[in-house]
């Protein structure tokens, strides 16, 4: 199938998202599609996807024009999505989702999951270590990805859609989807890769098309492009904010004490945690998803109970089993998946971006106030489209990351919780806020980042704990830290440490 989008443009009231994209997109070949956060990229591609209709020009396939109201049309011709936000069941089990987004699937699903033909053979292929009767609600954010590209490769796609997929893999399940995705094309079906990744393009893509600002600005076989040329296309130019972390004194009282916690979460438990952070300092985290990563990071910022052990800042206790969680704004709240848990999406970013200091009744706010307060917030957080009264659902993956980091880090936090902090941001926004976090922690803050991006922990982290199976399995400072002896603690594998 070859595809093409004709002149395509589309406006939300006063933003400009699509501006006249002309796209090709042949059978048989990976196209990266790379812009800032807010390009348009999203945006196009819910219009291939039958999502968004556009105001202007035609989506062609093999010379003929289609229309395409709904995903239903869009599937029944054969095209595929897999979104950043995840539409898996979390009550149902990985097998019953499957079966449910199966057209031959038995109208009984619970017996008739069981036999429907090939339904866990994609699966097989992506996560061999998923269990298929395991709920949905019990996986890492990781193995839901794949679930969910599993699910949309079991129908019969001749085009397929990735929004980051590999946006949440740890390295190991990099590889695997980048050699599924090669794949995949040798079998003539044509793949858009939605990333911010250059890994991704240099492991996979055929061919590099770059967005910004709602226009087209470049396109190139990847083979003959190299990194500083697409960040140019990328950015306007070749100059990126670099950022550091300062040194910390080791000697300092530690700000944050995460004594000999236990804690049970839905993704993991954590057991007899003991980490110190001192002034100033950043902790990585590093693991394979599903080793507690989650659980750490709720039960630091009182968002699961702990079963044993306490979190203290200063001295002072905020979180202890049977105790009354005491934040008032001394922990920042980065989490894995803002959607689900640090925004309303069907509020305001106005209203989202005042919960930390909605104190009063709802009628006694001063509306005026908070949207100029937002305003001023989204400007400096470079949320896009900086519109106080549009509701959060609506905002793409980044730049929704981008409206929960201007609430929580505009504070004066003791410590900042970040999960995965660059997940879905590009080159640009990413330094943005790693220079956020590490400004921070210049000025006292403590930080605990979560990361299965080695690589950036072992740039920017002071020091780097590992977590494997709920415990920490070593701890070691970033700077000479030996990769393979992190890689040893990662995978259980002391003897090689």
């Amino acid at each position: 199938m070859h595809l093409s989008l004709r002149h395509i443009s589309k406006r939300f009231g006063a933003t400009l998202a699509n501006d006249d994209v002309s796209l090709d997109i042949p059978p048989g070949r990976v196209l990266a599609l790379l812009g800032e956060n807010g390009a348009g990229k999203s945006t196009l591609m819910k219009i291939l996807y039958g999502m968004i209709r556009p105001d202007t020009g035609d989506v062609v396939i093999d010379g003929r024009p289609v229309r395409l109201p709904s995903p239903r049309a869009a599937m029944d011709l054969g095209i595929g999505m897999v979104f950043q936000r995840f539409s898996l069941i979390p009550a149902l089990t990985v097998r019953e989702n499957l079966a449910l987004a199966n057209p031959r699937t038995p109208w009984i699903v619970g017996s008739g999951a069981r036999r429907v033909p090939g339904l866990l053979d994609r699966l097989r292929d992506i996560a061999p270590d998923v269990d298929p009767d395991a709920r949905v609600s019990t996986l890492p954010v990781g193995q839901i990805q794949q679930v969910e590209l599993a699910k949309v490769l079991n129908l019969e796609t001749r085009l397929l859609i990735l929004d980051e997929p590999s946006a949440v893999l740890s390295d190991a399940e990099a590889e695997r989807l980048w050699s599924l995705v090669r794949e995949i094309a040798a079998r003539g079906i044509g793949v858009v890769l939605i990333t911010h990744k250059l890994a991704d393009v240099r492991a996979c893509a055929d061919d590099v098309a770059v967005m910004r600002r709602g226009k087209l600005v470049g396109r190139a076989e990847a083979a003959d492009t190299d990194a500083p040329a697409l960040l140019r296309m990328l950015v306007g130019d070749d100059t990126v904010a670099t950022v550091s972390a300062e040194p910390v004194r080791r000697n300092a009282l530690p700000r944050i004490w995460i004594r000999d916690v236990s804690a049970d979460g839905p993704s993991g438990t954590i057991r007899d945690i003991d980490l110190r952070i001192a002034p100033g300092e950043v902790l990585g985290i590093a693991g394979v998803a599903g080793n507690g990563q989650d659980t750490l990071a709720d039960a630091c910022a009182g968002v699961t109970a702990l079963r044993q052990g306490e979190v203290t800042v200063d001295g002072e206790t905020l979180f202890a089993p049977r105790l009354e969680p005491r934040n008032h704004g001394r922990v920042a709240y980065l989490p894995e998946q803002p959607i689900r848990n640090a925004v309303g999406p069907d509020l305001s970013l106005a209203v989202n971006l005042s919960l930390r200091c909605l104190r009063s009744l709802p009628w006694m706010v001063d509306r005026k106030q908070m949207a100029k307060t937002a305003a001023d917030l989204m400007e400096r957080f470079d949320v896009r489209p900086p519109e106080p009264g549009r509701r959060a659902e609506t905002l793409s993956g980044g730049n929704l990351q981008k409206l929960v980091a201007a609430r929580e880090l505009s504070g004066s936090p003791a410590l900042v919780v970040a999960c995965y902090p660059t997940m879905g941001l590009d080159v640009t926004a990413s330094a943005a806020m790693y220079a956020r976090l590490f400004a921070m922690a210049r000025e006292g803050c403590a930080v605990l980042w979560i990361s299965e991006d080695l690589d950036d922990l072992l740039r920017y982290a002071h020091r780097i704990a590992v977590l494997f199976r709920g415990r920490i399995a070593g701890v070691c400072d970033a700077g000479p830290a030996s990769r393979t002896r992190i890689g040893a603690w990662m995978t259980g594998a002391e003897a090689f440490a």
